[in-house]
């Protein structure tokens, strides 16, 4: 959807950094047409970006920064040639993107589920596009975040500091004939989080890679209502050295879609403020509604509170300017 050149943010909203937006290059959107792609996504309208559009959403909603990744489905389509073949082209704008524009921030995108491809890819991110921050979906072709077969990915993710976001996907198989109705999004992304983060910690990868540091989306889906049951099921069955709370206080969450203001509140009592920072999830979000949950977090947070949320962590966390 284009959005509106009209559409302003009010005086009120201060200025924040968006660690949870979307971008989709040619060779993206190039790829999504070539299957078909160009009008649902998982079952939820296909945006429009461009850079255009992208200065619209920063200037409506007062986004100094923005960190973007490619959102679902991202590349694989059985043929992985093709798939690191539009990665790479991908990685490649989003470093010029970057180069042309420092308060964009793109995260490299993996040819996942090939790994070894993947690891190629980081590498060449960090040495010749200068990229230092990499997205993953929760699942890639059923291999969730916590597989063992990721382990080459994310030793090599760990050799250096780095920030990993997560972003949901269609989950590896989805129960026939039960909300079928509803966008896959619409609940499904949150169960599919959920699964992939829960994997994560009980599999120990979150202590793991030290260097990793896991940024969870949707103010961490369902995990903090099952915070209490985890943390429970993984002493009775004797889940050898996962410590579920200290886990859970130790990952990093984006407040993007529809977070305040009760799932912030579960939020906040599974983590600390400083692990806590503003998302638009925009373009799939309009820009009218980001403007409008916006005003309600601006509305809910203090002052401090949000000089932390909106600018401070995630300066900390991807190590930007001010």
């Amino acid at each position: 959807m284009v959005m509106s050149k009209e559409a302003t943010a009010p005086q009120a909203l201060g200025s924040r950094i968006d660690v949870h937006g979307h971008y989709m290059p040619p060779a993206y959107k190039e790829a999504l047409a070539r299957h078909g792609m160009t009008d649902k996504l998982d079952g939820f309208p296909a945006p429009q970006w461009d850079e255009e559009i992208q200065d619209r959403y920063m200037a409506g909603a007062n986004i100094t920064q923005a960190v973007l990744s490619i959102s679902s489905p991202l590349a694989y389509w059985g043929d992985i040639a093709e798939t690191v073949e539009v990665v790479c082209a991908c990685n490649d704008y989003g470093a010029d993107y970057h180069k042309r524009r420092p308060d964009i921030i793109a995260c490299g995108a993996l040819p996942l589920p090939d790994v070894d491809a993947s690891v190629s890819e980081v590498r060449r991110c960090r040495d010749r596009l200068g990229i230092r921050q990499f997205s993953i979906l929760t699942n890639s072709a059923g291999i969730y975040l916590g597989d063992k077969r990721l382990a080459p990915l994310m030793e090599e993710l760990d050799l250096e500091p780095t920030t990993l976001v997560i972003h949901p996907t269609s989950p590896a198989a989805i129960v026939p004939g039960v909300n079928e109705g509803l966008p896959i999004p619409a609940m499904e992304f949150f169960f599919d989080t959920t699964r992939a983060v829960t994997s994560l910690i009980l599999g120990g990868d979150v202590h793991r890679y030290p260097n990793v540091r896991f940024l969870v989306p949707h103010a961490g889906a369902f995990l903090p209502v099952l915070s209490d049951r985890l943390d429970n099921l993984a002493h009775m069955l004797h889940f050898e050295g996962v410590d579920v709370w200290g886990d859970m206080a130790a990952l990093y969450y984006d407040l993007a879609g529809m977070a305040m203001p009760k799932q912030y509140g579960l939020l906040r009592q599974v983590t600390d403020l400083s692990h806590i920072m503003y998302g638009s999830d925009g373009p799939f979000t309009p820009l009218s509604g980001v403007i409008h949950l916006a005003a309600d977090m601006d509305a809910a947070l203090d002052d401090a509170t949000a000089e932390q949320v909106y600018r401070q962590n995630p300066q900390n966390l991807f190590d930007l300017c001010a």
